[in-house]
């Protein structure tokens, strides 16, 4: 009696044959080309077979289902061709039925461990594709929400700006003394509203996966701006501001969105510290990572705050104004240039905002 892999590699033709009537005009349409029908399914057939031999003791390559990528690009292009995730799962189990099918018709009884390691293989390779079909469905969604957000906010920008103009000119006309409580109001309230169009547009960008400029830099420019930037409100507030870097690193990066990240950090330390207080930016170099550290006087985070640190609208305290998003923004950018953005809590003293970014690889 024959094993059922050498049935499988003697009518694996067979078997495509037998999955592609299987399929077509019921799972998938029936006026799909062939080629594209079958895509990654004759690779995965291999891929049993392969598990089916290791398990009949047959030496060659070990492969493990869900550690190859052949079901993922399945899922991927499935969801490129509009399968529905019913659809692709229901492909795998029409494979499983065209390889019983076909031994039995070959007269080959299957043992129940083969049928095993086929159910198995299926298993894998249905979870491999659905894992990749809904990671590349949900960043397309992110992606549309994203463009949602950025053309809302490019819209709202001409009319706040047109509004600002205005206010301007009738208060230089003197017919709205600027210190009248209603022109207060309006001025506060069309700065807060071009500051939340400025973050929705800053986030978009962050989150959207559009490509980044990216530009040599060094981290002593990045530091050197966010001292520049903090120094006056620093002042204000009786803080002293302490810059230090113990290595300089160059870095490929967007700049203008690492800059923004940087910051934003560096004014949510001057923001949330108590006057008197100080700041401390640290740089260095570890391996082939730049760290740089914002440290403040802010007396330390709440409980609950530090796990909520970096989602949008939450503001670590009460005491001051603002949306909220500078600490979101500051993460998205700094994961979209496969780095890391942490915090460590130092109770009754103040925070570490910790940055982690790889550094530029050296030029041959």
């Amino acid at each position: 009696m024959r094993m059922l892999h050498e049935v499988l590699l003697g009518r694996r033709d067979e078997v495509m044959l037998r999955w592609r009537a299987l399929v077509q005009g019921t799972i998938a349409p029936e006026s799909m080309p062939a080629t594209e029908l079958i895509d990654h399914l004759p690779a995965f057939l291999d891929e049993i077979i392969a598990v089916l031999r290791a398990d009949a003791g047959i030496e060659g390559p070990i492969i493990s289902i869900e550690d190859t990528a052949t079901a993922s690009d399945h899922g991927e292009q499935r969801l490129r061709l509009g399968f529905s995730l019913d659809s692709v799962v229901r492909e795998y189990g029409a494979m499983r039925d065209a390889i019983v099918e076909t031994a039995r018709e070959a007269g080959s009884e299957v043992s129940f461990g083969e049928l095993q390691s086929v159910f198995n293989a299926t298993i894998g390779g249905i979870a491999n594709a659905v894992s990749e079909y809904a990671r590349q469905r949900d960043a397309e969604l992110q992606r549309q929400h994203n463009e949602h957000i950025a053309f809302l906010a490019h819209e709202l920008r001409n009319p706040i700006a047109s509004a600002t103009v205005a206010l301007e000119m009738l208060q230089m006309k003197k017919q709205i003394p600027p210190e009248a409580r209603g022109a207060l109001v309006l001025t506060r309230s069309l700065t807060r509203m071009k500051e939340l169009v400025e973050h929705s547009l800053h986030m978009s960008r962050a989150a959207s996966g559009i490509e980044l400029k990216r530009e040599l830099t060094q981290t002593r420019e990045l530091l050197d701006d966010a001292e520049l930037i903090a120094t006056c409100e620093a002042e204000d507030k009786e803080l002293t501001l302490h810059v230090r870097i113990d290595q300089d690193a160059e870095l490929f990066i967007d700049r203008r969105l690492i800059r923004s990240a940087l910051n934003n950090l560096v004014r949510n330390a001057v923001k949330y510290s108590h006057p008197g207080g100080a700041i401390h930016l640290r740089g260095r170099v570890e391996g082939a990572r730049a760290i740089v550290e914002v440290e403040d006087a802010c007396g330390g985070l709440p409980p609950g705050k530090v796990e909520e640190a970096f989602a949008p609208f939450v503001r670590l305290t009460t005491e001051e104004g603002g949306f909220g998003l500078g600490l979101a923004i500051a993460k998205q950018a700094v994961d979209a240039h496969a780095g890391s953005l942490r915090v460590q809590n130092l109770p009754g003293k103040g925070c570490i905002f910790v940055l982690e970014l790889p550094t530029a690889p050296p030029v041959a």
